[in-house]
């Protein structure tokens, strides 16, 4: 009898721990936060970049394992005739200014327009004070989140206005 009560008590022991365990493992602790309704979503930030003739942005959460990070891609056509270092500081400017998703640790940024180049992206972003390096020798980079802190200030900031050098007035 006495046997059979420790085994008993050993066996509950064994599934209450691996139920706690499962409560402790499993996707990160940003993806099981409930979702809210932000106030200025990633659409918008897309939107306002789309204003500009020939630009286009798009944003997205992504996990390196369970670092969380920001991919971005900025693109520009022959259609796009302004100041491209203006446009990716607008860019940058505009995803520091939405709250639907945070920066996590980093931002994995692409500029695909004519002509550029990682080396020319990694000028242009110098230019701004945003230190970057490129991602695995291919079209991206690695911006921090504290130099885009630095620059655009913290999470969310403000909502940029359109430079004159974009076609706004300035």
């Amino acid at each position: 009898m006495r046997i059979s009560t420790i085994v008993r008590s050993g066996a509950v022991s064994v599934v209450l721990l691996g139920l706690l365990t499962a409560c402790g493992t499993g996707a990160p602790a940003a993806q099981r936060t409930p979702a809210r309704s932000p106030d200025r979503p990633l659409a918008a930030v897309e939107e306002a970049v789309a204003e500009i003739p020939g630009a286009d942005f798009r944003a997205a959460r992504a996990w390196d394992g369970t670092t969380a990070y920001v991919t971005a891609t900025l693109s520009a056509t022959d259609a796009f005739t302004g100041d491209p270092g203006a446009l990716v500081d607008y860019s940058l400017a505009q995803l520091a200014s939405q709250d639907e998703i945070d920066r996590g640790r980093f931002v994995r940024f692409a500029f695909d327009a004519p002509g550029q180049t990682v080396e020319s992206t990694i000028a242009i972003l110098a230019t701004l004070d945003i230190a970057s390096e490129q991602y695995a020798g291919g079209d991206s980079v690695e911006l921090s989140s504290s130099d885009l802190d630095a620059r655009y200030g913290s999470w969310p900031g403000e909502v940029p206005t359109l430079p004159a050098a974009l076609g706004g007035a300035g």
